[in-house]
This record gives C-alpha cells, sequence and structure tokens, in this order.
C-alpha cells in the first residue's frame, strides 16, 4: 500500500466538505469529521485508500449498499467520490464509543439488562440485513459504536457479502477473509477461505 498523507484540517474536498479533524485511521483509510458546506451538516467522511481493482470494487460495493439501507442500525451514507488518491464515502457522524474501547476500560461485566438489549438491537439489524440476502461477515466489538443514548450503529460493511439495490455477491471469498478478524469470523468462512487458497 502506497504512504499516504493524512487530510490536513481546513482543507476542502469536492468543493464542499471541510475537514474539522480526523475520528480515526488504521492500514486501509481514515475517518474524518468534516462539515458539509452546503447543508451545513456536520458529517463523517471515510476515506478508503484506493491502489489497486479489488479496493476501488470493494469500496464502491459499500457505498452502494449502505445507501440502499434504512434501518436505524446502519449509518446513512449520502455520497461518495474519489478525490486525491483515495476514494470517501460521505455518511451520518456517529456519537460515541466503539464497544470494543468500553469493554477495555472495564473491570467488570455489564450489567445484564444492558447486555440483553444491546443483543436485541444487534439481532434486529442482522434480521434486516438477511431479509435482503446480505451478510456482514465482520461482525466484532470495534465494528459496533454505542451512542451516548445506548443505541446500537453497525459499521464497516467493507466485506459484506450479498445484494443491495443493483449490487451483486463478492465472490473473492479468500481475499476478503484477510481483512476480516479470525477471532470473530464464522468457521465457515474460514474453512471456505482456506479452500480457495489451496485448490
Amino acid at each position: 500500500m502506497n504512504k499516504h498523507l493524512s487530510l490536513s484540517v481546513g482543507s476542502t474536498l469536492q468543493s464542499r466538505y471541510t475537514i474539522v479533524g480526523q475520528l480515526g485511521h488504521g492500514g486501509m483509510g481514515a475517518v474524518y469529521e468534516a462539515q458539509d458546506n452546503r447543508t451545513s451538516a456536520t458529517v463523517a467522511l471515510k476515506e478508503t485508500y484506493a491502489d489497486d481493482d479489488y479496493t476501488r470494487y470493494a469500496f464502491e460495493r459499500e457505498a452502494k449498499m449502505l445507501a440502499n439501507m434504512n434501518h436505524e442500525a446502519f449509518p446513512r451514507v449520502t455520497d461518495y467520490f474519489a478525490e486525491q488518491g483515495g476514494f470517501y464515502l460521505v455518511m451520518e457522524l456517529v456519537r460515541g464509543d466503539d464497544l470494543s474501547d468500553l469493554i477495555a476500560v472495564r473491570n467488570a461485566p455489564f450489567e445484564t439488562p444492558k447486555v440483553l438489549d444491546w443483543a436485541d438491537q444487534i439481532l434486529d439489524a442482522l434480521e434486516d440485513l438477511h431479509s435482503q440476502d446480505i451478510v456482514h461477515r465482520d461482525i466484532k466489538p470495534s465494528n459496533l459504536k454505542v451512542t451516548p443514548r445506548s443505541r446500537i450503529k453497525m459499521l464497516d460493511f467493507g466485506i459484506a457479502k450479498g445484494t443491495a439495490g443493483d449490487m451483486t455477491a463478492l465472490h473473492n471469498t479468500s481475499g476478503s477473509i484477510a481483512a476480516a478478524t479470525l477471532q470473530y469470523a464464522p468457521l465457515e468462512q474460514v474453512l471456505r477461505a482456506d479452500v480457495n487458497q489451496h485448490p
């Protein structure tokens, strides 16, 4: 992956989205808080560093998939574009903490009613996904955001498999498993990737 410089505060993309600050980053991209100068709304810009056909294809799939979803557990996507060597999703800015961060700072289990409420929300979101023939394939604490009102938001559909709108299934299972977290990936996903890698 080519070295990619972070976007600076105050820079503007598409003559519309002005960067307020970086919210997080990883090996494949970063997430920024931005101001939509057309609507005055605060949004999240999810940046993917794209230097190959597969990454560009996966990015476009995620954009179109999320744009066709309307469940409250999924962040709304309003736009996507390519600029300055990166691909960007314009998304609802979700305030709150990743479940992984909440787990890391606790010295005791969460209260049972709270856990059951989160589980109900996650299962309802998954039921909505599966009714559209979509499988997320990367459910883990760091992809679950807990809002200040204790609502769950499900993030990162980069390796989801299925259909949404006009999108077709992602066939490169061995490529997608590389992006998954093995501790949370279902056994069927891991075994299928192994078969694909060893004909």
